[in-house]
């Protein structure tokens, strides 16, 4: 089950860095929500003074980011154990900012911009316990390509 978890959060980044290429190269716009769902004022006017103008560079930044973190997750030992702290602090600062769904009551708010990244964490957080001593790749290898010669 361990695997199957640490698998689908590292597929999570390593497919999701697309959707960040293409929309801040052709639709830089869809991220102006997200400054509007924070928890934090001053991270409304970060975005919206910061952020916002020069949206292209912060969405290839996080395109990378998630390059970075999935593979992580997919390498072994220590590595697996950086990349879910990454991701972990990544959710927590997106559970802050939300995900740029305005909502009119304080429970909506909840349901929709912070409790999917909450779920997130709580996902992985198991992950930071016990030891990855095969990269994914490794698991799926010896799981499904096994191989019958003598002194494998």
């Amino acid at each position: 089950m361990r695997n199957i978890v640490r698998t689908f959060v590292a597929l999570w980044y390593l497919l999701g860095w697309l959707s960040h290429v293409y929309l801040g190269l052709f639709a830089p716009e869809t991220y102006r929500p997200f400054g509007e769902t924070a928890l934090i004022t001053a991270c409304t006017t970060f975005w919206h003074s910061i952020v916002m103008p020069h949206i292209t560079v912060f969405a290839l930044f996080l395109a990378a980011f998630e390059v970075l973190v999935g593979c992580l997750l997919i390498s072994k030992e220590k590595w697996v154990k950086i990349g879910l702290i990454f991701s972990i602090l990544f959710n927590l600062f997106l559970v802050q900012i939300g995900l740029g769904y305005p909502a009119p009551n304080p429970l909506t708010n909840f349901l929709v911009n912070r409790l999917p990244n909450l779920l997130f964490i709580a996902l992985q957080i198991p992950l930071l316990w016990g030891w990855d001593e095969r990269s994914a790749l490794e698991v799926i290898r010896v799981r499904f390509f096994k191989t019958n010669i003598v002194g494998r």
